[in-house]
């Protein structure tokens, strides 16, 4: 695993990567690799604001389960239009407060 990891790291650094926005008529899109021009492309809002609806579905609903909030989730970044998104991406860069230590998860 550690040797295809490193050979991903080298990927990386060769460069060639643009941050944006990608548009599939049929689904949300967060990457792509245009084989021709070894380009990639890749699109940090939808897979962002997926999260970002799972975890309020927690707090709205902390009932739930995992599998009724993570299918929620989903079918609600489903029906977000790219405009959409884009706004719920906007409103948690300048919602979201940057900690400079990482959050420890304790084991339950």
């Amino acid at each position: 695993m550690r040797a295809t990891l490193e050979e991903v790291w080298a990927e990386l650094q060769k460069g060639a990567i643009t941050e944006a926005a990608l548009h599939d008529p049929l689904m949300h899109v967060d990457g792509l690799c245009d084989y021709g021009s070894q380009r990639v492309y890749v699109n940090p809002k939808p897979s962002l604001v997926e999260t970002l609806l799972h975890e309020l579905i927690h707090r709205r609903w902390p009932r739930w389960g995992e599998k009724r909030v993570d299918t929620e989730a989903k079918r609600l970044l489903c029906e977000m239009s790219n405009a959409e998104v884009a706004k719920w991406y906007r409103a948690f860069q300048r919602t979201a407060r940057k900690r400079k230590s990482p959050r420890v998860i304790e084991a339950e």
